[in-house]
């Protein structure tokens, strides 16, 4: 365990012993599921870590914007579409739902370790990126970039409005209990049904999408 913790630490660290990673809620649980560990509660206890909480002020687009990721597998800008994406009401909406959840589970976890965090949001940093980039400098002790350069773009579009614009107005008679919904589908195959009858079918981690 300590072995593939160190391997993620030295995959995520630049040159000079630094290092940072973006974790999602789904991440840690899974880290903690395969190696029994919770992998922030780590990094505390033997790293000086300045702990960030990134949120979206606007979650319908975010969930928009997730929505079409992963229908095309493309999760940035620079990232080449696998697929064409598609409308698709329910998907949004689990989107919205799953977004959400995240964001209070982030709150609640943070709240319960009492751990110091800085708070930024997403759309303030598209139009000044500085603030974040000062923080993270302050922490490192180094002084922060003369000019800030960076290859990510926006990936708002005329789709996304579209979509949204499509979503508001089915929204209003749709069923958004079935959206929520998030229990897993449990394919019909003989090996399954064997689970089930032996009770050796484990249950899905929480944030598994």
């Amino acid at each position: 365990m300590e072995r593939i913790l160190r391997g993620i630490i030295k995959k995520s660290s630049t040159p000079n012993g630094n290092f940072g990673s973006k974790i999602f809620p789904d991440q840690l649980f899974r880290t903690r599921e395969i190696y029994g560990v919770d992998f922030i509660q780590h990094c505390l206890s033997v790293h000086d870590v300045a702990l960030v909480f990134l949120r979206r002020s606007d979650t319908l687009r975010q969930a928009v914007s997730y929505a079409r990721a992963r229908q095309t597998r493309s999760f940035a800008a620079h990232i080449e579409c696998k697929a064409e994406p598609t409308y698709d009401f329910e998907e949004i909406a689990r989107c919205f739902f799953y977004i959400r959840d995240s964001y209070i589970f982030w709150q609640s976890y943070l709240e319960l370790t009492d751990v110091k965090f800085t708070e930024f949001v997403y759309e303030d940093l598209v139009a000044d990126p500085s603030p974040f980039v000062r923080h993270i400098a302050e922490h490192l002790q180094v002084s922060p970039p003369a000019k800030l350069q960076t290859s990510m773009a926006v990936q708002r579009d005329e789709l996304t409005e579209k979509w949204i614009a499509r979503f508001n107005e089915d929204r209003r008679s749709a069923d958004l209990l079935e959206a929520y919904d998030r229990r897993e589908h449990i394919p019909g195959k003989v090996k399954n049904f064997f689970k089930l009858a032996t009770r050796s079918l484990q249950p899905r981690y929480p944030f598994a999408f």
